[in-house]
């Protein structure tokens, strides 16, 4: 019987041993993907297990988190579930010990989290932010971005007080922003590739601001993707005044919700495309709603602006127009795009879902493949519902 416990205890220790000597990659993968409850509990397992616990660098407060903290109050409370949350994330915050690479924190309506303590000192590794759906004054925002020294992705969802934004931010990748602005500048952004303007200016606080921060894009970063989606920027009307202006780096142009019967977003898209030279994939879709009604006859159909026999894209590859609705302005701009594509090789397109009848889908399809082509290689696909 004795030697029986022994065995059960030797063994005990050595399964116990296997899993306190696992390398901290494999400890941190496993507290990784924990529930953030889970994962706090495996502190007492052991000194190391604790000490991973408090420097682990991927923190997520989700919906688990919440749901876990309001069936601790029946009927649940606002209160009581602000008041437990701030305590717990603010005692895993100020005990954490190593820097963050993620911090998911989700929130239910109606929370209001209490600003940091003074001698916080910021999440020094944090590298990707996303604010969705939050109310944030902008002192507080830029308190904020200047504590994360090597932000690279930063996303703001349709957070509300966010209206006069600054992106000042030298390590800044990716910028990806969706909702109302009313004024935004770029300062110290020399790293940013990618950005995505969507929603952005639906009531601008003057074109001059507009036109600065266009001209930002341009002359500040060297910009690889860029991304407006709705036209409301674009049709602010000094933007096109911005023009000429070159995105020399730039490999993908993407504008969408595109209403081309809007003059000031027609002069827009001729002006901007010639900017992108060195572009080799370009992505349009048109608005699925006419927000404006409009007499295609007064748009500059006649004489354009630009001169396609002497400008060419010479490294445009592909491109891709969808939600097509036969528009004059619509055929025009394909018209432009086929004849200055030298080097084009596939223009996928795709109609609006819904036509009067099958004639007037037909004729569309007809003229769009009867338009003629600058690139010999130049394959039109109509994509299909």
């Amino acid at each position: 019987m004795a030697s029986s416990n022994i065995s059960q205890n030797t063994t005990d220790e050595v399964n116990q041993d296997l899993i306190s000597n696992l390398p901290p990659i494999a400890t941190e993968k496993i507290l990784k993907f924990l529930p953030i409850k889970m994962a706090a509990s495996m502190s007492v397992l052991s000194t190391k297990w604790k000490d991973n616990w408090l420097s682990l660098r991927h923190l997520v407060f989700d919906r688990t988190f919440w749901e876990e903290i309001m069936r601790g109050s029946q009927p649940p409370q606002d209160n009581y579930v602000a008041e437990k949350t701030i305590i717990i994330v603010s005692n895993i915050l100020l005990h954490h010990n190593g820097p963050l690479q993620k911090f998911l924190f989700s929130v239910p309506p109606r929370f209001v989290l209490n600003p940091p303590p003074r001698d916080f000192k910021g999440f020094a590794d944090l590298r990707s932010l996303k604010l969705d759906r939050i109310e944030c004054k902008p002192d507080i925002f830029g308190s904020l971005i200047a504590s994360c020294p090597r932000l690279t992705l930063l996303k703001l969802v349709h957070c509300i007080g966010l209206r006069h934004v600054i992106i000042n931010i030298p390590s800044l990748e990716s910028l990806v922003i969706i909702g109302v602005l009313d004024y935004l500048s770029f300062k110290n952004v020399a790293s940013l590739t990618y950005i995505s303007l969507l929603e952005v200016y639906k009531i601008p606080r003057g074109k001059t601001e507009v036109v600065d921060s266009f001209k930002d894009l341009a002359t500040s970063c060297q910009l690889q993707h860029l991304h407006f989606g709705g036209d409301q920027f674009l049709a602010t009307g000094g933007v096109a005044k911005s023009f000429p202006l070159t995105f020399n780096h730039l490999s993908k142009l993407c504008l969408t919700e595109l209403n081309l019967g809007r003059p000031d977003v027609y002069r827009f898209v001729f002006r901007m495309i010639p900017s992108c030279p060195y572009i080799k994939e370009l992505e349009i879709s048109m608005a699925l709603i006419a927000y404006f009604a409009f007499d295609e006859n007064a748009l500059p159909l006649q004489k354009h602006e630009y001169d396609d026999d002497n400008f060419k894209m010479r490294h445009l590859l592909k491109v891709i127009v969808t939600d097509i609705r036969g528009s004059l302005a619509e055929l025009e701009f394909i018209k432009y795009v086929l004849a200055i594509s030298v080097m084009l090789e596939k223009f996928f397109f795709k109609l609006y879902g819904y036509f009067s009848g099958d004639n007037s889908k037909n004729l569309v399809l007809l003229n769009l493949l009867q338009l003629p082509r600058a690139s010999p290689k130049a394959q039109l696909v109509y994509l299909k519902q």
